[in-house]
């Protein structure tokens, strides 16, 4: 009897171990940053994602919104893989199910495997769907703080209690920032998230759990109007300056010092997470990312 307990025993240390040791998935969304300000600048204000990070990963420079170009719906159609028709005010959750109930539903992983840290109070519809065969049974847990500073405490704070190994992480402020119409506020904002989502990255690798074995995407929920369409303050249109926003992937599953031109949409990054983490995204219309990096640009 003793022996199948020491067994039982060292069977659970085992999958414990092998859960620890999978494969995580972080998605950072810069809110509103225009592409013009991102890749399209090279380095000027984003130094760190640029020349520090972008050698060691893949950027898509033709990566697109094609849905409405507003924060819930662009978190949403990220967090789904499909286009979400909703509201802007987060009154209503996406109607597809989201990467997190796909994958505690595959995998039988707890509500902390999985994070929603966010800067905006509305964003806490991406937790879960209204899809019948998912839901709030399996949501995932949720941070809000009140601009990147704070969220990314959050999330460091996550990272090091319950190591998630699903995240999207929503910074607020670039998008806070434009909306005033203060043009160096803006570029100041967009400034600080890059150095911020170097720090991201730095904390992954300074945590066994997350070293050599975690994926990191940054991209945007939407843009900002182009100076043809109004200028940077607003946003909401199909204008190439809230449509075209970035994509960048570093980590497991992406080879380095690459640009990939295809064209990419939100919609694919659902889809890569679910290959990246072994889940089917059923109901996506997306596909993965994965495919690009055997034509590739280096």
């Amino acid at each position: 009897m003793n022996n199948r307990i020491i067994v039982f025993v060292v069977v659970g240390i085992l999958l414990l171990q092998c859960f620890a040791l999978a494969q995580n998935v972080v998605i950072v969304v810069i809110d509103g940053a225009r592409y013009t300000e991102t890749f399209g600048a090279d380095s000027l204000y984003i130094p760190r994602i640029w020349t520090n990070l972008r050698p060691l990963g893949t950027i898509w420079t033709n990566f697109r919104n094609d849905g409405i170009t507003t924060t819930d719906p662009g978190h949403a159609s990220i967090a789904t893989g499909t286009w979400q028709s909703i509201d802007n005010n987060g009154v209503f959750r996406p109607a597809q199910p989201t990467i997190f109930e796909y994958f505690r539903k595959t995998s039988g992983a707890p509500e902390s495997a999985t994070a929603v840290v966010v800067g905006k109070l509305k964003l806490g519809i991406l937790s879960y769907s209204t899809h019948p065969d998912y839901g709030a049974k399996y949501k995932a847990s949720t941070s809000f703080g009140k601009d990147d500073t704070s969220v990314v405490r959050n999330l460091k704070t996550m990272f090091r209690q319950n190591h998630p190994k699903l995240t999207l992480v929503n910074l607020p402020s670039t998008d806070l920032a434009g909306h005033s119409g203060d043009w160096i506020r803006y570029l100041s904002a967009i400034h600080v998230a890059d150095s911020l989502i170097f720090d991201i990255w730095q904390t992954l690798q300074a945590d066994s759990l997350y070293r050599s074995n975690t994926t990191l995407f940054v991209t945007n929920d939407h843009g900002r109007h182009d100076n043809l369409h109004g200028g940077f303050k607003n946003h909401g249109d199909d204008c190439e300056g809230c449509r075209h926003i970035m994509l960048f992937a570093i980590g497991r599953g992406f080879p380095v010092n690459t640009v990939v031109t295809k064209r990419r949409t939100q919609c694919d990054i659902a889809p890569t997470a679910g290959e990246l983490l072994s889940f089917p995204t059923l109901y996506s219309t997306g596909t993965s990312l994965l495919r690009d990096t055997a034509t590739v640009q280096r």
